[in-house]
């Protein structure tokens, strides 16, 4: 199975990756975004000489939390560019993930569409192919496009486009409401507090509006009455447990006993194929990490053993019910 692919609004460099790209000229040129990327994050100039369609890869060095990797991809050529070439540069960034198996997460932007004048829609498509032709089903090519109009249009498109491969493997157009998802968690310690709010900022950033008792309780308000109220509003929930978290749960103490007890009377009206709620257990050991009401639900072990950006964007996926199953082909024909 070939890599995914995705498109996203916004800038690469906010939110965790393995490889981002940087286009340039084969004079070694940049565009003035890219430039001051170079000087906030002092990354050396791309090399003179290379080729329409050739791609450098160098370590991230002091911008490890971002990146492990960056490279300069070669997207214009005297202000020229062509398709061909960028379907080269995605088929080469697809070989470098299946040698580099770290290289799961990639984010690249719409190369050869400002100075190249390609049109965008005709630039995901050469991106999408020369990466898929090469790369494993490990590896998540994602696409930023820096303007609204744009993504809006690229998206229409490709809902109108036929035969592309899995839809899934395309951004659909932007909810007019996006997914709002309750986090029921307790805090253990600091860094259990630091990792679950930023998981939380994770998903807003990623079109998710997630609701946390730390930025929507107020002073006054009424505890039972504010859970029910998110309960029952939220379409997804996620459940952060671990053994704190299921202790209480099982114990029906504090906040999480009085959540455990509404999630469980909602649960019994919901069909057994219901995805509402689903469980990250942020625990080493998942039988002590899990309330004992849900141990026979499928969860995600979120475990240290994983990159947490494989975690995450698993996680983004399940919450916008992205399916990852490979498109079913044309049955045999038995003579």
């Amino acid at each position: 199975m070939a890599g995914k692919i995705q498109i996203k609004l916004g800038d690469m460099f906010k939110g965790a990756c393995d490889l981002i790209v940087l286009p340039c000229s084969a004079t070694g040129t940049v565009t003035q975004f890219v430039f001051n990327r170079l000087q906030s994050y002092k990354i050396p100039a791309p090399s003179k000489g290379m080729k329409l369609g050739d791609i450098e890869i160098l370590p991230f060095k002091g911008g490890e939390n971002i990146a492990q990797y960056v490279a300069f991809a070669v997207s214009v050529d005297n202000n020229y560019s062509e398709l061909s070439a960028i379907e080269s540069i995605g088929k080469k960034i697809g070989e470098l993930a299946i040698t580099n198996s770290a290289l799961e997460i990639i984010n690249i932007p719409l190369l050869g569409a400002g100075a190249g004048a390609l049109q965008s829609e005709k630039v995901v498509e050469a991106l999408k192919r020369g990466f898929q032709s090469k790369s494993s089903n490990n590896s998540t090519l994602i696409i930023h496009v820096l303007h609204a109009e744009v993504f809006n249009r690229i998206t229409e498109y490709f809902k109108g486009v036929k035969n592309i491969g899995d839809p899934h493997d395309i951004a659909q157009p932007k909810q007019t409401k996006p997914t709002r998802v309750f986090i029921s968690w307790t805090k253990t310690d600091d860094n259990h507090w630091t990792w679950t709010v930023e998981m939380a900022k994770y998903l807003r950033d990623n079109g998710i509006d997630s609701r946390i008792d730390i930025w929507h309780l107020r002073a006054g308000m009424d505890l039972p009455q504010f859970m029910v109220n998110e309960l029952s509003l939220a379409d997804k929930v996620l459940i952060i447990s671990n053994e704190q978290y299921a202790a209480k749960a099982d114990g029906r103490t504090g906040g999480v006993g009085w959540e455990t007890m509404i999630i469980q009377g909602d649960m019994s009206k919901l069909p057994a194929d219901s995805t509402k709620y689903l469980t990250i257990v942020k625990s080493e050991n998942i039988d002590t990490g899990l309330p004992i009401y849900l141990k026979s639900k499928y969860v995600i072990h979120w475990t240290s053993s994983t990159k947490e950006i494989v975690h995450r964007q698993r996680l983004l996926n399940d919450l916008l019910n992205v399916i990852e199953a490979p498109q079913i082909g044309v049955a045999p024909v038995f003579l």
